[in-house]
């Protein structure tokens, strides 16, 4: 069973991999795949390039990648997505390892690993090209080699992890450094701070006692400290480059507007569901029991630095809710540290009982979207689960009664419910055109990225609506995105509807357009345009 589900995750991954318009799309992806095209086109390949320039929002490691593959085999939305890809194979592989090394446990470490590989943020993240992925593997990639340093009492671990973090600076910059300060510290914090007979107890020795670990750190430092230096020194670009994404890209998350700081918390949510709930009482446990087993230093650890980097999160005011993404494997990982079973966790009563309600609100959905397969396969999943709740049968048949269908809520939504209800593909709708070029007219820039990333034998630019008398003088087809008055030299060939962004309905009306079936009230139009011969 193991080898199936695994072989049915993967087949998922790879069959997503290559359409344009990923199930689970998120919006950077457009801006590095643009990034990763145009750096190749213009042969520009120690910086990236965007628009013309260099890209000053990310470091280079995934747009040099995603070059290499797009060389390999060829520039297309697959090879891109394969870096993604690749990363989340040796996450598993890492995740499964750990899992492993801690619970001793076989049977456990493949279940551990199935929860986690079916979760919303393996079959998100990779799946599309985002530098999340890698950041889940580098981060859990440093905890575990620290892990084997502490059982086996080899440093050598430690330095090599310490080393590794470098290629982090390379992705996003300097956060997974501080991630894993952020862990040294909660180990720290752990092995210092005691409270007994209600009396607060601080042992510093403790820190002389990882002196080694600490200063080991320092080799993280390497590989940023040489791109900078090479970015200084040898790029003419460079000192720019270096200002606008310390100063601006990343202080700048501190003077935008202030977002709320539940899409943190719900981040810990989406990205570990569908076992968010399990985890949760998993957490719960943990916190409330007393426990003198093997791993409870550790446990504590995890608890602690799972808190701290939440509370990280919530200081700057931007508050994305994918930013949790690199700790969500040690969510899967605490039934290991506390020593329980995934059995355990999964037949608890508020689980068992919780399953019902997403595959009750997808039967619900199917109804009103009028989706068969969708309809068809929560009637299965609800109709197995009410088996396990209303039968007696071996524990070990409940467990999967529950798990399975648990397991499957992403994939059946992925599958029959957003690729249904997908967008057009922008390619195919504009394929008859003979005229190569092409203007995208839209409020964002990212649109026309988007446009220009899957009409690859076009030539296309891109004109916000107030301006594409100017911006697109000699395009022979206009694409527009909203509404707009054109003027009398072009006329309209075609359109297409496609799901608005932003909804501005209130609640009633939503409800109304739900009822009359009607969609038009959640799309836009896209209209396709081409300049009037001259008689």
């Amino acid at each position: 069973m193991f080898i199936g589900l695994i072989l049915f995750l993967t087949s998922i991954l790879a069959m997503t991999l290559s359409i344009p318009d990923a199930p689970f799309p998120q919006g950077d992806e457009i801006m590095h795949i643009r990034s990763i095209r145009e750096s190749l086109e213009a042969g520009s390949y120690a910086l990236p390039a965007l628009s013309g320039l260099p890209n000053p929002y990310k470091p280079p490691l995934l747009f040099w990648m995603g070059m290499i593959f797009d060389t390999i085999f060829g520039v297309n939305y697959l090879s891109e997505r394969l870096v993604s890809f690749l990363y989340g194979m040796g996450t598993l592989t890492l995740f499964y390892i750990f899992y492993l090394s801690l619970s001793k446990s076989v049977k456990e470490s493949k279940l551990a690993t199935l929860a986690f590989g079916f979760s919303f943020l393996s079959l998100k993240f990779f799946g599309i090209l985002m530098m999340e992925g890698a950041m889940v593997f580098f981060t859990l990639l440093y905890v575990f080699l620290f892990y084997k340093s502490k059982i086996e009492k080899n440093i050598t671990y430690v330095a090599w992890g310490s080393f590794l973090v470098g290629f982090g600076y390379l992705l996003k910059g300097p956060i997974l450094h501080v991630y894993i300060s952020i862990f040294l510290l909660s180990y720290l914090y752990i092995k210092m701070i005691r409270v007994r007979k209600g009396k607060l107890h601080i042992s510093f020795s403790y820190i002389k006692e990882e002196r080694l670990t600490l200063s080991l750190f320092s080799l993280s430092l390497i590989i940023p400290l040489s791109w900078i230096c090479y970015l200084y020194f040898y790029s003419t670009a460079g000192k720019e480059l270096l200002r606008f994404f310390f100063m601006t890209e990343n202080m700048g998350k501190f003077y935008g507007a202030n977002q709320s700081g539940l899409r943190i918390w719900g981040g810990w949510l989406l990205y570990s569901a569908p076992f968010s709930i399990p985890i949760i009482l998993q957490i719960w446990q943990t916190v409330r029991k007393k426990s003198n087993h093997r791993n409870q230093l550790f446990t504590s650890g995890f608890l602690v630095f799972l808190l701290f980097v939440t509370i990280f999160h919530l200081l700057p005011n931007r508050k994305d809710p994918y930013y949790v993404t690199p700790f969500i494997p040690f969510l899967f990982l605490l039934p290991a540290l506390s020593n329980a079973t995934w059995e355990t966790v999964i037949l608890s009563k508020i689980n068992r009982m919780s399953i019902l309600m997403p595959y009750t609100l997808i039967l619900v959905i199917a109804i009103v979207l009028r989706l068969p397969a969708l309809f068809g396969f929560s009637l299965i999943a609800i109709f197995f689960t009410l088996g396990f709740l209303f039968q007696n049968q071996k524990v070990n048949a409940n467990f999967y009664q529950i798990f399975l269908p648990q397991l499957l809520i992403v994939p059946i939504t992925m599958l029959f419910l957003i690729r249904p209800m997908a967008d057009p593909d922008t390619a195919e709708q504009l394929s008859g055109l003979v005229q190569k070029e092409v203007c995208v007219i839209a409020e964002n820039p990212w649109t026309g990225m988007d446009v220009q990333n899957k009409l690859m034998n076009y030539h296309v630019t891109f004109s916000l609506p107030l301006t594409y008398a100017e911006s697109c003088p000699v395009s022979s087809t206009l694409v527009v995105f909203n509404d707009l008055k054109l003027s009398d030299e072009w006329e309209k060939i075609g359109s297409w509807y496609r799901w608005k962004q932003h909804l501005n309905l209130d609640l009633l009306q939503i409800v109304q357009a739900l009822l009359k079936r009607d969609k038009i009230d959640f799309q836009t139009e896209v209209s396709v345009w081409k300049r009037k011969e001259i008689k």
